[in-house]
This record gives C-alpha cells, structure tokens and sequence, in this order.
C-alpha cells in the first residue's frame, strides 16, 4: 500500500511539473483570458445550482441534447470576455500613461527650483564628505607617530573632493546662470534632469529637497558659490 501511494505521489509530481512547463510557454494574456471564462462559467453554473437546483447531471444531459447550442454559447462568451478585457486592458494603459504624462506637464518654474535645491544639497554632502576625510587625518595625527606614515594623505584627499565637488557644481548651475538659446527652448524636466540613484542617496543620508530654503538657492546665491575665496 506504501509503495502505491508513493508511485501516485510521484506520477502527481511528475504531472504538476510537466504542468508548469505547459503554462510556462503560455502567453500570459492568454491565461488570464481563460481564467476569466472560466470564472464565468463557474460563477452561471453556481447560479443555477443555487436558483433553479441545476446540477452537473443537469447539464451533462443538456450537453448531450443541444451540445452546438452549448459550444455556440460558449464562443459568445469568449468573445464577450475579450473584448471586455481589452477594454480594461485600454483604459488602464490610458490611465498609467495620463498619471506619467502629468509628471511631465508641470511648469518650469517646478522642475528649476527642484533643480536647484538638489545641486545645492549635492554640493553640501560632497563638502561634508570632505571634511570628514579631513577630520580622519586630524584624528591621526593625534594618534601616535606610528600612523604618520603619510601625513597628507587624508588632506589631499579632501582637497580632491571640494574640487571634484566644486567642479561638478560649476557644470550643473550652468544652465541656471547662463542658459543659452537651446536651453531655453528644451523640455524643462529634460533640462532639469535629476538623477533618482542621487536623489536616493540624498535622501538615506538625511538630506531632503523640502529642507532648503528658497533664497538659499537664488541665482545670487549659487554665483558666490561658484568662486569661493579659498579655491
């Protein structure tokens, strides 16, 4: 008896993975369309039942007497749940492209000051970031001589930073303070791009865009920042 079920087991293994394979290499629109019918067909016949005592006996016999009619009825179903469903399928596509769209379709004004407040907070976490590296090397030296190897090494290496972080700043501000014509003439989310991965990071380490202040990031602003006195 052991040895039976364990073969059943095993043949209904070996069914549920040939299975999988089947509806792997099906279409998946495909399947949910015969989901669909089927659920209707379950959900008339759980209707009869309940109603009018309509079991599968009934409908075997039903079969068998009018079984074009059945197969009639069936393909108006199908073709009923196919355009029904792509219906739906057009009218959720419209909808995510309007909600992308409308991202898009803000004014200029929106995506600029969003724009600034992020080159300036970029600029301020390249410049913490320096002064970190900095602080490591003042940290050393009040270690012992033994860690001197290199005593500049952590001082070069912020000074690399600002300027890294100075020229950066200099590239993006450019369409700020000096936009030529093709600037002017661009797509505003286009020529105000913002990079998510950035932005992200921004964001992890406590840095948020509604965290600036307007008149920290005004043309004036950004130009003293672009030449300060000790670079």
């Amino acid at each position: 008896m052991t040895c039976f079920v364990s073969r059943m087991l095993g043949v209904g293994r070996c069914a549920r993975q040939a299975l999988n394979r089947w509806l792997g290499h099906l279409d998946h629109c495909l399947l949910a369309l015969v989901t669909l019918d089927l659920l209707c067909v379950v959900c008339l016949m759980h209707y009869q039942l309940a109603r009018h005592g309509r079991d599968l006996f009934y409908w075997r016999d039903e079969l068998d007497r009018r079984l074009v009619d059945y197969l009639l009825s069936g393909i108006v179903l199908i073709g009923s749940v196919s355009v029904l469903g792509s219906c739906v399928d057009a009218i959720l596509f419209s909808a995510l492209i309007r909600r992308q769209m409308s991202r898009y379709n803000l004014p200029r004004q929106h995506f600029e000051e969003r724009y600034r407040r992020f080159v300036f907070l970029r600029l301020v976490k390249q410049l913490e970031q320096a002064l970190k590296v900095q602080a490591q090397q003042e940290k050393n030296d009040t270690v012992g001589e033994g860690l001197k190897l290199q005593p500049f090494e952590h001082l070069s290496m912020a000074q690399q930073l600002i300027r890294e972080a100075i020229d950066e700043f200099r590239t993006s501000v450019r369409v700020l303070l000096w936009p030529n014509r093709s600037d002017l003439q661009a797509e505003p989310f286009v020529l105000f791009h913002i990079s998510e991965a950035q932005l992200v990071e921004l964001s992890s380490l406590g840095y948020r865009l509604g965290d600036v202040e307007g008149h920290d990031v005004v043309n004036t602003r950004l130009s003293n920042l672009l030449n300060p006195p000790w670079y």
